[in-house]
């Protein structure tokens, strides 16, 4: 993605983080209604909303891109690379064929839900990061910079709900650790 993300402009780089959050919005939606205990059925739920937000300030920066009749790009642009790009971002291509057969199981327990959660984070984070460094509009920048750190949170999260949950699991002499 690297070798991609430095052909590709302040806006489609803004369509691509829009399709992440909305992909994880989803996820972690379906991952808060499957949920049987409180605990993470809050959690998925908070994280949805989290990716709803970020959602939200993504087409407000693209509409601002917009109205200012100027895509700023990172690199040259090349229409073979865009095409390609609205591609991905219309198919949702970004996430794995793995992650999205386990994500869509009706039978997904919450430790694996847990376990995509924490992949998607990082993939994310490492989107994000690229998405600061060569982001050329100066709001959209401060913007993926503030959403590293949140997606951090998110992973941390994730991990220690997935620690807590092997933790409640019953040892091999059947008594609660």
């Amino acid at each position: 993605m690297a070798k991609i993300i430095k052909f590709i402009n302040d806006d489609e780089a803004l369509r691509i983080a829009s399709n992440l959050e909305k992909e994880g919005y989803s996820f972690y939606s379906t991952a808060a209604r499957r949920a049987k205990d409180s605990e993470s059925k809050l959690m998925f739920k908070q994280l949805a909303e989290a990716e709803e937000k970020h959602l939200s300030h993504f087409e407000e920066l693209r509409s601002n891109l917009h109205e200012r009749k100027g895509q700023i790009p990172w690199g040259e642009e090349d229409e073979l690379v865009s095409a390609y790009l609205r591609n991905l971002v219309e198919t949702g291509v970004f996430a794995s064929p793995d992650k999205k057969s386990t994500a869509k199981r009706k039978d997904i327990t919450v430790a694996e839900t847990c376990r995509v959660g924490i992949q998607t984070e990082k993939d994310s984070i490492l989107f994000f990061s690229e998405a600061a460094r060569l982001c050329k509009n100066r709001k959209g920048r401060k913007m993926f910079k503030a959403l590293v750190e949140e997606e951090k949170q998110h992973l941390t999260e994730l991990v220690r709900h997935l620690r807590h949950l092997g933790e409640k699991r019953p040892s091999r002499g059947g008594k609660r650790k």
